[in-house]
């Protein structure tokens, strides 16, 4: 501490620098207040954020539900997922489809008409040329191979597999245990499905001939083939997403099955009481901060700012409407099952809500949207555009940020300052109490000689007397 001097007092025997100290300290808590106003301006400030973070959170679900995007969200079903699957995107219509699948799409596959002993038996006794073609384009995609005199039936397989104008068939060797002595088999099988891949043999090896399987000859179509609502179709691929606009479906099996696109009603249900949430979250935190706490006597730390308000502001916002609803079925969010609690909290009625998205999805789309060319504002964009105000660079939670700041900056210039005048008046007051120390500890040196002084002169009369006597 400034004019702390290890010695003062000494010379006068006095506690002079208890004393200054004790000064002091009666002085520096006026500098103590200033420096507990700025720890609860920086509590405060702290809170003013957490606040925002809510707002923005809850103009961040009334967004969510001012984009109409939000009310294309489709789901899907299928009366037989075994059967059929399918998916679905946004804006896609609202409808059933009834799908009768007689075909699925194959592979074509070819297998060697007899069995070998082992993988490693010789599949050509004299050199032999073996042509393989996939599909029936022009000019055809086709595979020719020079087979050499005692290519082994898995040499035959790397070969084709390996081959540089191999046009997307699979060699593999199959043990089908039919022929215990020779069960071993060599398959081909082309990568894709449907007629533009079906394998057909040019040319075959005399010693390991190959045949179609039997339920892919020409008579029966390796495409798959489906009516949708009774128009018939035909493709490569059991994957479609070119019949139904839209939706894009898998065929499993041959089956029947329907498929329905629906509004996606769970998805506006859970946005809507993100709304409710959001909001309930913002009141119950400012009102929280804002009450008195009859336990410590005080109000919270947001009473004495405008953000006490903030819950009659947005309650305002929540009860508002609009007449977007030509029927008028949906006017506020009290139609859609919104109550008020006595601590200004919401609670919607979920049977009331789920019953109002699946009578009116339409009514609610026009509610929370608007009508732009009627120029009616959606509810949603209400309360989006007086939350993006509020959350703004001029609204009342910057504005109450900026003013805490100011207070906490001009505290601390103050604080600044009067430490400085206090280190100045302790200075003066040090040297004025070293000068006093000194004077006291003179005086006192004086006294002592006077004392002895005194002594002296008594014990010199007292001698003299004696002696006349």
């Amino acid at each position: 501490m400034a004019g702390s001097i290890s010695t003062l007092g000494v010379g006068s025997g006095l506690q002079l620098q208890s004393i200054l100290d004790q000064l002091r300290a009666v002085d520096q808590k006026v500098i103590d207040r200033k420096s507990d106003k700025i720890t609860g301006l920086n509590t405060q400030l702290n809170e003013f954020t957490v606040v925002n973070n809510k707002l923005i959170t809850l103009k961040s679900s009334a967004l969510t539900l001012s984009l109409s995007g939000t009310y294309l969200s489709r789901t899907i079903t299928s009366s037989d997922d075994s059967a059929i699957s399918a998916t679905v995107v946004e804006g896609t219509a609202v409808k059933a489809s009834t799908l009768v699948v007689s075909n699925l799409a194959k592979q074509s596959l070819w297998t060697s008409s007899s069995g070998f002993a082992s993988e490693d038996a010789s599949i050509a006794s004299a050199d032999a040329t073996f042509t393989v073609q996939l599909g029936n384009t022009v000019p055809a995609t086709e595979m020719s191979l020079a087979v050499t005199s005692g290519t082994t039936l898995s040499q035959l397989v790397d070969n084709i597999n390996n081959a540089t104008d191999n046009p997307g068939i699979t060699a593999s060797i199959v043990n089908d245990g039919l022929d215990p002595a020779n069960p071993y088999k060599l398959v081909l099988q082309s990568n894709g499905t449907g007629e533009d891949n079906r394998i057909s043999i040019l040319q075959q090896l005399p010693d390991a001939p190959l045949a179609e399987d039997s339920s892919q000859t020409a008579a029966n179509s390796l495409d798959a083939q489906f009516t949708v609502d009774g128009v018939a179709y035909q493709r490569q691929k059991n994957t479609i997403d070119d019949v139904i606009a839209g939706v894009s479906f898998t065929l499993k099996s041959t089956a029947t099955a329907t498929l329905t696109v629906a509004s996606d009603t769970d998805g506006l249900n859970a946005n809507i009481k993100s709304l409710i949430t959001a909001y309930n979250d913002v009141v119950q935190e400012v009102s929280t901060k804002s009450a008195y706490d009859s336990k410590t006597k005080e109000f919270g730390i947001l009473a004495g700012t405008t953000l006490r308000d903030l819950p009659s502001e947005l309650e305002g916002l929540m009860t508002s409407g609009n007449k977007a609803d030509s029927t008028g079925t949906i006017k506020n969010l009290f139609d859609l099952g919104m109550a008020f609690n006595r601590d200004g909290s919401i609670t919607i009625d979920d049977s009331v809500l789920s019953a109002a998205i699946s009578a009116d999805p339409d009514e609610i789309k026009s509610f929370f949207l608007g009508d732009s060319a009627k120029g009616i504002t959606g509810f949603a964009d209400k309360v989006n555009d007086r939350l993006r105000t509020m959350t703004g660079n001029k609204g009342a939670v910057a504005g109450e940020k900026t003013a805490g700041q100011s207070r906490i900056d001009d505290l601390k210039t103050q604080i600044s300052e009067d430490n400085s005048r206090l280190d100045k008046k302790y200075a003066e007051l040090t040297k004025q109490f070293v000068a006093l120390d000194q004077f006291m500890s003179q005086m006192s040196n004086m006294s002592s000689f006077l004392t002895g002084q005194f002594n002296s002169l008594s014990q010199g009369w007292s001698g003299t007397g004696s002696s006349s006597s």
